[in-house]
């Protein structure tokens, strides 16, 4: 057997075992909403005849986030290096879906927009979910993250990389699985949405908002403002200049 048929094969096998997409989901200590999350979404599989998988990602959950997701057909890791980034980084490694979708799994996303995500990554390489363009429930976001965090990080996104974007940090991303690793993510925090944009714009890869609804979450939220804050704002700056 050639070489060249060789290559042939692998790449035909590779292409029946990849799925449509590979939704993954970050967990710590989200027993109040991850089940919800893993039926809304294997839900929209079967009623959009989609071929996808879930991927959950355990970071250190000390409740009963493992026993609840066990429970369905889905894709469990534990990654016990702490850290959104980390554990985004973790669901990449594993993910076999042509795309990818990020999506936190509290009950703030609205997962029945994934069809629309996956509709458009046919024509662009990264879908935005933004929350402040779309509608977003009374009380969803605390008042210094919607007025004060995200619009400082967003304003730090056009001076210094020239992203034009209305949403800075949101939870909700399509990507194309291919372009993952020429992204070399690296960021082990919640700093890791920003250099998702920062990494994709230095990439020059087609980029798309698409307004979502955002809704308020179910069970406490593992943001620290002033030092999440602090980790965007000293990414950006250090990324700037390195």
């Amino acid at each position: 057997m050639t070489h060249n048929m060789v290559v042939i094969k692998l790449v035909c096998y590779y292409i029946l075992i990849m799925k449509q997409v590979s939704v993954i989901l970050p967990c710590l200590n989200e027993e109040d909403g991850v089940g919800i999350a893993i039926e809304k979404i294997l839900n929209v599989f079967q009623n959009n005849s989609i071929d996808g998988e879930i991927i959950v990602v355990d970071n250190g959950s000390t409740d009963n986030t493992k026993v609840i997701t066990l429970e369905y057909p889905v894709v469990y890791l534990y990654e016990s290096k702490r850290g959104y980034g980390n554990a985004y980084k973790a669901g990449f490694a594993q993910a076999t879906g042509q795309h990818v979708i990020m999506g936190d799994p509290d009950s703030s996303y609205d997962f029945n927009e994934i069809p629309k995500f996956l509709k458009l990554l046919e024509t662009n390489d990264v879908v935005l979910g933004s929350r402040f363009s779309g509608v977003m429930e009374e009380g969803a976001m605390p008042f210094l993250h919607r007025y004060v965090g995200n619009p400082g990080i967003l304003f730090l996104f056009r001076v210094l990389y020239g992203l034009k974007l209305t949403e800075p940090s949101t939870g909700f991303v399509g990507l194309r699985n291919d372009i993952i690793p020429t992204l070399n993510l690296k960021q082990p925090g919640m700093e890791f949405s920003s250099e998702v944009l920062v990494r994709v714009k230095q990439n020059n890869y087609l980029l798309h908002e698409t307004p979502i609804n955002y809704h308020r979450r179910s069970g406490t939220s593992k943001l620290r403002t002033f030092r999440d804050g602090f980790r965007h704002l000293w990414f950006l700056l250090k990324t700037k200049w390195a």
